[in-house]
């Protein structure tokens, strides 16, 4: 779990899951084109159009994984889409992880978003978890990333994710059809369990696997690339 130093707070779990009642307004929504965008903040990372961070270009991409199936070690990345130290992960340091661990085939990632700032959360996660059936998780979650707005302020509405898909590549319409469908389902609950099972209780937290060792919890003072590194590399010996 990271350890924040100098931040006014950890994100904990804890927040109500939305209803299915509320995500299909939002379903809705986003087949009709209505409703308003929120507040977003500017992206810093490259993206070109409709495919996402160029950073992604070229890297094999499954599901909920980023990179090849058989590089020896996995890391679980567990994040809420409102919240801001993930967004500061993945804008800053996910790129140098991107290129020095998981290009090279010595890490693939595995996203498990979870719901623990608020209700508005689940619009980002099932909008995510739909974007992996296309293969397009990676890139659908940073272009949510580029237009976060003030968490718990509705800014994931149907606007947002339909430009975040968009950019990111991905079947806007495909995304609307499988927001409430099963497998998006069953990705969000896996992605619980594994929280569960972990221990997780913030994010961004990330758990690294290399079997035969038992998962290890990345401990980490800072977010940036070089912290991020200092901690992994004795994890991959």
């Amino acid at each position: 779990m990271l350890v924040l130093v100098n931040r006014s707070r950890l994100y904990l779990l804890g927040a109500a899951a939305l209803g299915a009642i509320a995500v299909a307004v939002v379903l809705i929504l986003i087949g009709t084109g209505g409703g308003s965008s929120g507040t977003t903040s500017s992206a810093a990372t490259t993206t070109t159009a409709a495919t996402g961070p160029a950073s992604l270009k070229g890297i094999p991409q499954k599901g909920l994984t980023l990179g090849r199936a058989t590089a020896p070690v996995t890391v679980q990345v567990f994040e809420d889409p409102q919240c801001p130290y993930c967004r500061d992960w993945n804008v800053g340091t996910l790129p140098t992880v991107v290129r020095d661990y998981v290009r090279t085939g010595r890490i693939k990632l595995v996203w498990r978003g979870i719901n623990i700032i608020g209700a508005n959360s689940e619009y980002g996660l099932r909008a995510a978890y739909a974007a992996g059936l296309q293969n397009k998780l990676w890139q659908m979650v940073d272009q949510l990333y580029a237009r976060q707005g003030v968490e718990n302020s509705g800014w994931i509405n149907d606007a947002v994710i339909a430009g975040s898909a968009k950019a990111a590549g991905a079947n806007v319409n495909a995304i609307s059809a499988a927001f409430l469908t099963a497998p998006v389902t069953a990705m969000w609950n896996d992605a619980r369990q594994a929280a569960t099972t972990y221990a997780v209780r913030g994010t961004p937290t990330f758990i690294v696997q290399k079997p035969p060792a038992v998962p290890t919890q990345l401990q980490l003072s800072a977010l940036d690339p070089a912290s991020f590194e200092a901690a992994l590399d004795p994890l991959l010996k």
